[in-house]
């Protein structure tokens, strides 16, 4: 049987959260034509996959498309659970991008031949039963699946596993079938801190819980509320010239906040907590700071940093997939490919969204390119700093920019650059940009005296 063909303005590989801000925001901004090709059965990238306890780790307007609220958006602080984000990515793909008419989704296939070079024909071929689809591409490959989030049901473990030692992913929690006599939580970024938070919400004695944490991490304070806007929060950092004064200072604003009190916290990887969930957290006293696990056996649990022998009945759970993928940037938009990447720290929906925007105008590619820099996602406490200036920056070089800062004024979106309404005054355009530019120059510095 010959491979059907479809003609297309542009060609999406991924469903997840940026594929879907982008077509959206393209959808809404342009009549152009697209295909959205996943490996996955539904749209929703990594969720889903992910664990069912699963909620956002930040205000669900924050996350998802322009063009559509989320059912929490209006609840203040609440996060979305996993199958609210899958019923809303759904919703999206049915009532949005395929009502349109102009949207092909061709879900549990993979995708050859794109981005060689030239727009041209590219081959779409069903992971089920294997018919294939041959898409001609006349303007772009929209490349979503660059910088894409790892779960642990994704991978393997990166440590040896001895026989008899019962090692479950994250997602297991919930099918144990049994009481184990002690949880051994294995990874301290968010997935490890929701494994936590799920065992104490069941119940579970923190006593019997065991959390080897490589590295403490900062976390964002969900609970935060100032009494001034966030903008003018951060000018106090204007009076601090290095990196752990500046730190200091955003935890003295109630900013961000460290689960132990007498440990200085070497990572930053966009995780967030509110006091309640960090007072809860704090209840688990039996906290192995070794380093990375290299081997499980049946004598116990051998780290970089040497071993711990572990009660007899204990189920590990492995929560140490690097969620956050670390790629080289490289420009978001080429001549023939658009890569989707953040421009902002850690806001994967929000950044996808404006490049959406960005390929709608009458721009070149130079142009775009110059609204549109990459920014890497955080790892080190050092990087809380780019967490912040970041914004700073964008909100200065996105409120230049007329179109696209009427556009993000009135998107759902926006709340993650915080405070944009305070960019229509010259003078506080000019303060972001000179708290941008201060913090840059403190990392620097550090760089050099590191």
């Amino acid at each position: 049987m010959s491979p059907e063909t479809i003609t297309v303005d542009y060609l999406i590989i991924g469903a997840g959260a940026t594929g879907m801000a982008f077509a959206d925001a393209l959808v809404g901004e342009s009549d152009h034509t697209m295909a959205v090709v996943d490996r996955n059965h539904a749209p929703g990238g990594h969720w889903t996959l992910s664990y069912p306890f699963v909620r956002l780790h930040g205000p669900s307007n924050v996350y998802g498309v322009h063009s559509r609220a989320m059912p929490s958006d209006s609840i203040g602080a609440s996060l979305a659970s996993r199958n609210e984000i899958l019923d809303y990515y759904d919703r999206i793909m049915r009532d949005v991008l395929l009502a349109s008419g102009r949207v092909t989704y061709l879900p549990m296939h993979d995708v050859a031949g794109a981005g060689d070079g030239p727009p041209g024909t590219a081959r779409a071929t069903s992971l089920v039963n294997g018919a294939t689809t041959e898409i001609i591409v006349r303007k772009r490959v929209v490349d979503a699946s660059y910088v894409n989030v790892t779960v642990p049901a994704m991978k393997r473990p990166g440590y040896t596993v001895g026989d008899g030692v019962q090692v479950v992913p994250v997602n297991q929690l919930v099918e144990l079938g049994g009481v184990p006599e002690r949880f051994t939580v294995v990874g301290a970024g968010k997935t490890g801190l929701d494994a936590c938070l799920w065992l104490l919400s069941q119940g579970v004695d923190p006593d019997r819980i065991r959390w080897i944490a490589p590295r403490d991490a900062w976390l964002v304070n969900r609970s935060h509320e100032g009494a001034v806007s966030q903008f003018r929060e951060l000018t106090y950092l204007h009076g601090h010239d290095s990196a752990d004064a500046a730190i200091g200072a955003l935890e003295e604003l109630g900013l961000v906040l460290r689960r132990d009190p007498s440990v200085t916290p070497g990572a930053f990887r966009c995780a967030t907590v509110s006091s309640t969930e960090l007072d809860r957290l704090r209840g688990i006293e039996n906290v192995v700071r070794l380093g990375r696990v290299r081997r499980m056996d049946s004598t116990g649990v051998h780290l970089e940093g040497g071993s711990i022998t572990t009660p007899p009945g204990t189920v590990y759970v492995d929560c140490s997939a690097d969620g956050l993928t670390q790629k080289p940037t490289r420009p978001v938009f080429a001549e023939n490919v658009i890569t989707l990447q953040p421009l902002l720290p850690c806001l994967v929906a929000p950044s996808a969204a404006v490049v959406g925007k960005l390929e709608s105008l009458d721009l070149d590619d130079v142009a775009r390119n110059a609204l549109a820099p990459p920014a890497q996602n955080p790892r080190t406490a050092r990087d809380l700093l780019s967490f912040y200036g970041t914004r700073m920056e964008r909100l200065h070089r996105w409120s230049g920019s007329p179109e696209l800062f009427d556009w993000l004024r009135g998107s759902r979106l926006s709340a993650g650059l915080f405070d944009l309404q305070e960019m229509t005054d010259p003078d506080n355009r000019a303060t972001a940009a000179a708290l941008a530019a201060h913090l840059d120059d403190v990392l620097k510095r550090d760089d050099v005296t590191v």
